[in-house]
């Protein structure tokens, strides 16, 4: 929790892609302690994802991230609401780490976050809940301590 909260404040993008890396893989573990799957596997790619972001925006990788996620929520599939609810999130995060725009890469997370609490409220981790909560909030600050108050 304390790796997303301080990712977003950070004022550049490599520093908040970083503190993703972390917390997806400390999120990877939490999820598969749990047995949500599909919320394992996206957020381990979401971690090579974030990975790759740092060094390359090149669309190609939007692409392929895109397309990965779509076959993953397939192959995991959870049940319609789990497996849409963690596909829209993904996507949402997954198109924020791509975004040049600062401020789109921030609303973007925001969003995919609020949607990944939905994902552990239907799992039924409070941890990622409160995890997810806390993100969002600390997204709505770093936005708007980053780009809205300027």
């Amino acid at each position: 929790m304390a790796v997303y909260v301080v990712s977003q404040q950070y004022k550049n993008r490599q520093g908040i892609l970083f503190g993703f890396i972390v917390g997806n893989l400390l999120n990877a573990v939490h999820m598969l302690l749990l047995g949500a799957i599909a919320g394992t596997v996206l957020a381990i790619i979401g971690s090579l994802r974030f990975a790759i972001a740092i060094y390359s925006m090149h669309r190609n990788w939007l692409y392929f991230f895109l397309l990965l996620n779509t076959v993953i929520t397939y192959y995991v599939f959870e049940g319609y609401l789990l497996s849409l609810t963690s596909y829209a999130g993904a996507t949402c995060i997954i198109v924020s780490s791509f975004l040049k725009s600062d401020h789109w890469m921030r609303v973007a997370m925001i969003f995919g976050g609020t949607l990944w609490m939905l994902y552990g409220i239907l799992v039924g981790s409070i941890i990622a809940v409160f995890a997810n909560a806390l993100f969002v909030i600390s997204s709505i600050i770093g936005w708007y301590r980053h780009v809205h108050s300027h």
